[in-house]
Parts: structure tokens; C-alpha cells; sequence
């Protein structure tokens, strides 16, 4: 095995150890590991509303300024 190859086999053994110690951490600080939860989200119908008020109040003032 000449030098070089040596030495990406040390740093994948480090990178891999690294990967570790990174989800390791990650879990006790709550993060996930990307996966998401299993379930639906709900949004109650008041949030649909806030969110659907603020997206026509977006889309007014986007076509008073093409008016303009």
C-alpha cells in the first residue's frame, strides 16, 4: 500500500468517527437525523386563515406595484 492510500484510509476511519460523534451529539441535543416523524401535521382552520389573509395581502400589494 504506498503512502497515499494509507493516508485516505486513516482520514475515512476519522471521518467516520467524526459521522458518529456529530449523531451522537445531534441526539442528545433533540435533533432528528433528517428522518420525519411519522403522523400528519395539522393546522387548525384559524391557521389556514391567517396564512391564506397574509398570502392575498402579498399578492395586492405585488399587483398595486405592476400597476404602478
Amino acid at each position: 500500500m504506498n503512502p497515499l492510500s494509507k493516508t485516505i484510509q486513516e482520514l475515512e476511519a476519522q471521518k467516520a468517527q467524526i459521522e458518529t460523534a456529530i449523531r451522537t451529539l445531534q441526539s442528545l441535543n433533540g435533533a432528528s437525523d433528517g428522518r420525519r416523524a411519522k403522523g400528519t401535521r395539522r393546522m387548525s382552520a384559524e391557521g389556514r386563515r391567517r396564512i391564506a389573509e397574509a398570502q392575498r395581502k402579498r399578492w395586492a400589494k405585488f399587483k398595486s406595484s405592476k400597476k404602478s
